[in-house]
């Protein structure tokens, strides 16, 4: 629990914002109160789904149904102060909503794993406090990607079947941390997790920054990641096959993201990079040349940050939701 007492908490008031001024604050603050009239313009606006949303309305009865469409994990009358105190107080274990990042592959073997770990790598020497976070169960374990799988920590199979409040310290405290970067990675067992959804919540509050590697079957965890983060990334191969593939996982994802963005990866008398942003209608942040040393970097546990391509790349992608 954060020791500062409520009268220490910053309290910010928006109205009539832009829509990346309010998202900014809607990611960064540690609780968010919302008076019931300006439901409709927020879910108009697509935010990503974070933790400690509470409504407030004159007829809870009459609101809940768009409160739930926000996420919101409480509707309360505005005379119910006691609760609405109490609300505050345990949106404090943490120190904010962390901007999250998600990284899909168009189709396998495209090095989405690779930029999500550069990206997390990335962070971490920007001097945030960055948690990579694995979403796919039978990819192997992202410790293997970063060089961390003798490094000790729980992973999902020691965290899964967390219910009700996963404290943020805790889950922080517990996570092994390898080159200045957290994980919450799968083992080798290949077993999908059922109770994701505190452990996610704790590591928005717990670190600056989360990136995640998504498979492009989004189960579960993987809508539970993508609905959560500012910016989906997906990672298409610059030939005819990546695009068509992009353009389908494109329209799932659309149900549950509200900003996507591409990486493109090189291809052998591959597409134009900009003909690529063209077919799908979406902005191309970066294209992601071939790497002599990468493959071997990787083998040997050693990460993909000396790869010039992939931190570039990288790069643009912190760049665009203000991680600079």
């Amino acid at each position: 629990m954060d020791p500062r007492p409520l009268s220490s908490v910053p309290l910010v008031v928006t109205r009539d914002a832009s829509f990346a001024e309010s998202a900014r604050r809607w990611c960064a603050a540690s609780s968010v109160l919302v008076d019931s009239r300006s439901l409709d313009a927020l879910l108009a606006v697509d935010l990503p789904r974070r933790d400690e949303v509470v409504v407030v309305a004159p007829d809870p009865r009459e609101a809940w149904r768009s409160a739930l469409d926000l996420g919101a994990r409480d509707v309360l009358s505005a005379d119910e102060d006691a609760a609405i105190v109490g609300a505050l107080v345990r949106a404090l274990d943490g120190s904010g909503e962390a901007c999250a990042i998600t990284i899909v592959g168009a189709c396998g073997g495209v090095g989405a794993s690779t930029l999500a770990a550069a990206a997390a790598g990335l962070a971490a020497r920007r001097d945030l406090a960055p948690v990579l976070v694995d979403g796919d169960p039978l990819g192997g374990g992202l410790d293997l990607v970063t060089g961390a799988e003798a490094v000790d920590g729980s992973r999902w199979n020691d965290l899964d079947g967390a219910v009700g409040h996963v404290g943020a310290a805790e889950l922080v405290e517990s996570l092994p941390v390898h080159r200045g970067i957290a994980l919450v990675s799968f083992g080798r067992s290949g077993r999908p997790v059922h109770g994701s959804a505190p452990v996610i919540g704790a590591a928005m509050r717990g670190f600056d920054v989360v990136v995640a590697d998504v498979p492009r079957h989004l189960d579960d965890l993987g809508r539970e990641l993508v609905s959560r983060s500012v910016l989906t990334v997906v990672v298409v191969p610059r030939r005819l096959r990546g695009v068509v593939a992009a353009r389908a996982l494109v329209e799932r994802l659309g149900s549950w993201s509200g900003s996507i963005a591409l990486v493109t990866r090189s291809t052998p008398s591959g597409m134009p990079t900009a003909a690529v942003g063209r077919e799908l209608g979406l902005p191309v942040l970066a294209d992601v040349g071939s790497s002599r040393r990468l493959a071997a970097d990787l083998e040997h546990g050693l990460g993909p940050l000396r790869a010039r391509s992939v931190v570039g790349a990288a790069r643009r992608v912190l760049d665009t939701v203000g991680l600079r």
